[in-house]
């Protein structure tokens, strides 16, 4: 019964798989008709959505690249600032979750351990302080650069993000 399981869900996921290949031809990347004049593709600093792997392979580019068109020494300059930065944010980031998770499974156990408690939250804090200190310097090296002009658009298009955004209070 259990290889009977393994074979049907081998042949489902091949025939997935199959099925899947005529749109594989469509995800492949823009040929030269679809870059604007400074030379990059419009759609190569845009946000990743949630299934979607994120320009360079990298998860932190900065937010305000979004709308932003960069010339390839640009791109080049962004992709070796973030590139540099990836080790110690992953490292920071491995020890932010591993604290979370040691501080939920704290909570779920059958006793609480303060002194636990207590040294999960100081490392906790201290990876945090430091992916925060990480990503502002990788922040500031990328804004660095950018044109006048790249920057003045940033400005304005937070500012107008800034009018449309709602208030909801907290209640």
């Amino acid at each position: 019964m259990h290889s009977v399981l393994n074979i049907t869900r081998n042949s489902v996921l091949t025939g997935c798989l199959v099925a899947a290949s005529p749109l594989l031809a469509i995800a492949a990347p823009p040929d030269a008709a679809t870059f604007n004049a400074g030379g990059v593709c419009p759609m190569e600093f845009h946000r990743p959505g949630p299934h979607m792997e994120p320009p360079f392979g990298n998860h932190h580019l900065p937010p305000y690249l979004m709308d932003l068109t960069l010339t390839e020494d640009q791109q080049d300059k962004v992709f070796l600032i973030l590139h540099a930065a990836e080790p110690a944010l992953r490292e920071q980031e491995k020890a932010v979750r591993k604290a979370h998770d040691g501080l939920r499974d704290l909570g779920r156990s059958v006793q609480f351990d303060a002194g636990s408690a207590a040294a999960l939250t100081q490392a906790l804090g201290k990876a945090e302080s430091q992916l925060a200190l990480l990503r502002t310097r990788a922040d500031h090296d990328v804004f660095s650069v950018l044109t006048a002009e790249q920057k003045t658009e940033i400005s304005r298009l937070e500012s107008e993000h800034e009018s449309h955004r709602e208030f909801h209070p907290p209640f």
